[in-house]
């Protein structure tokens, strides 16, 4: 039950932060930061698959009530919820077999950057792929991505250097 309400105060404060402030921020009409995905990368390693994708859609969900995107977040973070664990298995040290919260005590620098980027980049693709349906504007569509994939590493990555320390 304390694990249960650990989980629904980080979901609370990421859903409140996303819809409060980074829905917010767009820096030069493409980049957003999706500060939100940070709870969803977070959870504990062995997590059932069930549990963070149903993480992840409520919170992608309560994103897109928020925002008035008509499941895309919802759509998005599910995917990475469920691609999640066989990514983070290919950034994990060798015969590591313990449960884990990723972070960079955990993980090395370089293979918790390449963790995040990779989810985050999946997540903006499926998003602004879903958001935009077409592919007539594809220099668009990649600076979206490329942008706001930078933009959420960046924030992503100063939050877990001032953490200091796993959930």
């Amino acid at each position: 039950m304390n694990t249960f309400l650990n989980q629904l105060k980080y979901f609370l404060i990421a859903a409140a932060a996303q819809v409060l402030i980074f829905n917010h921020i767009h820096l030069f009409g493409y980049a957003t930061a999706y500060i939100y995905l940070l709870f969803i990368l977070k959870m504990p390693r062995f997590a059932t698959r069930n549990r963070q994708m149903l993480w992840a859609f409520a919170l992608g969900t309560v994103v897109d009530m928020f925002g008035n995107t008509p499941g895309i977040h919802a759509a998005a973070a599910t995917a990475v919820a469920f691609l999640r664990n066989y990514i983070l298995a290919m950034f994990i040290p060798n015969g590591m077999t313990e449960d884990f919260t990723p972070g960079t005590r955990v993980l090395r620098w370089s293979a918790y950057i390449g963790y995040t980027a990779f989810c985050i980049a999946l997540f903006c693709t499926a998003l602004f792929m879903l958001e935009v349906f077409t592919l007539s504007r594809p220099l668009h569509l990649a600076i979206s991505v490329t942008s706001s994939t930078l933009l959420t590493l960046l924030f992503t990555t100063v939050i877990e250097s001032l953490n200091g320390h796993n959930r």
